[in-house]
């Protein structure tokens, strides 16, 4: 299994987003002792469940060296309920004699705009 440090989230465990702004986070794998020296043969899913339950499938777009990524949203952020929501990415990495997986989650914190 990855060493749990292995990813530098480059963030707090926690995100706020004003309702309607462009969701995306860039991520950088750092590799670890026991981890992959990349990403390039892992899969990535990540999504948000906004405070009432509504379920939002994330895009991931992976660097070609596999040593960073990009979390986003293709859609509009301004049907997010407010309020805390929860925000996963999913690592599946390759393996024998079985894939071996990790969930990584975040806590998104949607607020109103101020100034609209």
């Amino acid at each position: 299994m990855p060493d749990p440090a292995v990813l530098d989230l480059l963030m707090a465990d926690t995100v706020t987003i004003s309702q309607g702004n462009t969701f995306a986070a860039t991520f950088t794998w750092t590799p670890g002792a026991t981890g992959p020296a990349n990403l390039t043969a892992t899969t990535l899913t990540s999504s948000f469940e906004d405070k009432c339950g509504h379920v939002y499938e994330l895009d991931i777009a992976k660097a070609l060296d596999g040593l960073s990524f990009v979390v986003s949203y293709a859609g509009s952020t301004a049907d997010w309920s407010l309020g805390l929501g929860r925000w996963d990415i999913k690592f599946v990495f390759p393996g024998t004699p079985s894939t071996v997986s990790r969930t990584e989650i975040f806590r998104v914190q949607v607020i109103e705009s101020v100034t609209e």
